[in-house]
């Protein structure tokens, strides 16, 4: 018997790797842990608990057999105007190895999901392309603390860990408020409801600059394939699409898809700015026979300002990827039609 158990499994990273890991069929069970009750993808056995109460941690792993693989996408609550809290997040894998191990589970990896802060992506210009080995950030960051801890706790229970480094992960799933597709989606909609054009909303810096996405599920593929290839063990690995990008060249393939005119950078705040358009989507929505969703629940406005202010290169090596053997890639451009129609089909835009 083998189980695997994915924390965070409602979130954008943890939906999608339940998923692949149940179409591998490499486990005989695979549990999916999230602190609110919700239903989980087919073939998944969904638990709720809070990984922050360590003796819930244990109640949950007392009554699950051979757990061998750990699929850490957990992360507390936060906001983009400050940073995740480090002690939480660390105790969260703190609770669930501890669980693991006083519970005699047959533990033989931990797979832990990073992001290119790791490298201080949103501190500000960092050497670019960033690669695995690259120095650690000066300000302290989650990722150190967790990937510390399962070094430590794998060396002396006898399991192995690996982390996957993605960044802007775009993902279909219409639940992510954080998503970076439908908030491009929603704020073109607007803008075109307005009679305006599709402006940029970030700075010029970042409308230039270098970028990279992750697709949800290539992402997923990358991470099982990484906790079952010996090779990958005690490894990181930076996971994107494999190409890289600029607004400025995406910016008029959206206005097109969108049947818009292509506007200058006009640099505002989307958090200040997005949520007085309630009327005029509550309008369209009624107009078009959109899907009913509350306008406030669709994005998180600032979240669009995290992405689109930064006035530096965001670029990844994806080399040692390659060179360990995972060769998938997907065109990001391609990746971002394919959502937007994914949304019209699903009729959240009109």
């Amino acid at each position: 018997m083998r189980t695997a158990v994915v924390t965070g499994i409602t979130g954008v990273v943890g939906r999608r790797l339940g998923e692949t890991l149940v179409a591998s069929g490499d486990f005989e069970q695979i549990v999916g842990l999230s602190r609110r009750a919700s239903d989980g993808p087919p073939g998944i056995t969904m638990i709720s608990a809070d990984l922050q109460d360590a003796d819930a941690c244990r109640a949950v792993f007392s009554g699950l057999r051979d757990v061998t693989h750990v699929y850490n996408a957990a992360r507390f609550d936060h906001s983009t105007e400050r940073p995740e809290p480090v002690d939480v997040n660390t105790a969260i894998v703190a609770h669930v190895l501890d669980a693991a191990l006083e519970t005699g589970q047959k533990l033989e990896h931990i797979h832990l999901v990073q992001g290119s802060k790791y490298y201080g992506s949103q501190l500000g210009a960092y050497p670019t392309p960033a690669r695995e080995d690259d120095h650690r950030a000066l300000q302290r960051n989650f990722y150190y603390d967790q990937e510390d801890l399962a070094i430590d706790y794998g060396a002396r229970h006898g399991f192995t860990w690996s982390a996957s480094r993605p960044h802007g992960v775009c993902d279909p799933d219409l639940r992510i408020a954080r998503s970076m597709s439908l908030l491009i989606a929603v704020y073109a909609t607007i803008n075109r409801r307005l009679g305006l054009p599709l402006c940029f909303p970030g700075t010029p810096q970042n409308f230039h600059a270098v970028y990279q996405c992750t697709d949800a599920g290539l992402l997923a593929r990358a991470i099982h394939w990484m906790s079952t290839t010996p090779a990958c063990r005690n490894q990181a690995f930076n996971v994107t699409n494999g190409d890289l990008i600029r607004w400025e060249r995406e910016w008029p393939i959206f206005a097109r898809f969108f049947e818009m005119e292509t506007g200058p950078v006009r640099t505002i705040s989307l958090a200040q700015t997005m949520p007085q358009m309630e009327e005029i989507w509550d309008s369209l929505a009624r107009e078009h026979g959109l899907a009913t969703r509350p306008y406030s629940d669709l994005v998180v406005w600032s979240y669009g300002d995290f992405l689109f202010r930064p006035a530096w290169d965001i670029m990844s090596d994806t080399s040692k990827l390659r060179r360990f053997g995972f060769y998938e890639t997907i065109d990001t451009r391609a990746m971002f039609l394919k959502l937007f129609n994914h949304f019209r089909g699903s009729r959240i835009i009109p």
